[in-house]
């Protein structure tokens, strides 16, 4: 008598956790590779942006099959525009560039924690979703790094523009190639091996950027704890209106997603750009910190969701 198969969600549910654990303990060791390591880490954390985001925006670009298909990624990413009016309407004497990354370290996790997370809830229809949102966010995305790289305290040379700004840029393309042709089968595998593969390299450059002697000389405050805990709440709020209205309308994918995005771990993103600009953030700071709070919570609700 065969054995029972495991469901294919609780394999890549397994799979996308290994890959965080590798990819953390990786990250770790980096950050113990001494001066070396952190002179060359901008260009890692420039390489990751296009092998993992530019790619994932192309492919899903090009996937698409029907304007109704952006429904539901467009709810999710007005949440970022969100959080980006919060945080710039009371940044006070701080620059915009700053404020940008502030509302970076208070939204989701879209792409290193929800589309894996959606993968393994969801299957293909919570990847689909997840994917779309994270494909929509790169105009938003866009503004945000303009804003950085403009204010930002290490000056950034003109030529690592197209670089930083590579997602929108392969958006665009994987659009211009969804007008030209249906997209390959193919393509389905890369969204399908994104969870697990953005699981491990996210991870992996999140523990670090973490670990940088930049963000450990950032001191730890009260009024840093206090910001990103009311932003982090109107995260949480938005998000629930969302899936309470996918719940009630049966787009139980959706939900799960949206689950997801408001009770998500810490962008890994935010962490990363602190160094590659040179911002030092108390407030990003404090969102790698107790953002891992929420998590488990979203993980368990997702279930029940589901």
């Amino acid at each position: 008598m065969a054995a029972p198969s495991l469901p294919r969600g609780t394999i890549w549910a397994v799979l996308s956790l290994v890959c965080f654990l590798v990819g953390g303990v990786l990250g770790w060791g980096a950050a113990q590779g001494g001066a070396r390591v952190q002179r060359i880490w901008p260009i890692v954390l420039r390489a990751q942006i296009l092998a993992t985001s530019a790619t994932l925006s192309l492919v899903a670009t090009w996937r698409l099959t029907s304007a109704g298909e952006l429904v539901g990624p467009l709810a999710l990413a007005a949440g970022l525009w969100l959080m980006m009016a919060a945080s710039q309407v009371t940044r006070g004497g701080r620059t915009a560039g700053e404020g940008a990354l502030e509302s970076w370290a208070v939204s989701p996790n879209s792409g290193f924690w929800v589309v894996p997370a959606a993968t393994a809830f969801a299957g293909s229809a919570g990847t689909m979703i997840a994917v779309l949102a994270n494909v929509i966010t790169t105009a938003w995305s866009a503004v945000a790094i303009h804003l950085m790289r403009r204010d930002a305290p290490i000056r950034q040379r003109r030529a690592t523009t197209w670089v930083d700004q590579s997602p929108i840029l392969a958006s665009l393309l994987g659009l211009l190639l969804h007008l030209l042709e249906a997209a390959p089968g193919w393509t389905a595998d890369v969204l399908t091996l994104a969870g697990p593969l953005l699981a491990f390299s996210g991870a992996a450059l999140f523990a670090g950027s973490v670990l940088h002697p930049h963000n450990l000389a950032v001191p730890r405050s009260s009024h840093a704890f206090r910001r990103w805990s009311w932003l982090a709440a109107v995260r949480v709020v938005y998000y629930v209106v969302v899936a309470t209205v996918a719940t009630l309308t049966s787009s139980t994918a959706l939900a799960v997603v949206a689950v997801l995005s408001g009770l998500s771990a810490p962008s890994f993103q935010p962490i990363q750009l602190a160094v590659l600009y040179g911002y030092r953030s108390e407030v990003v700071v404090a969102a790698v910190r107790w953002g891992w709070l929420l998590a488990p919570v979203g993980l368990a609700i997702a279930e029940l969701v589901r």
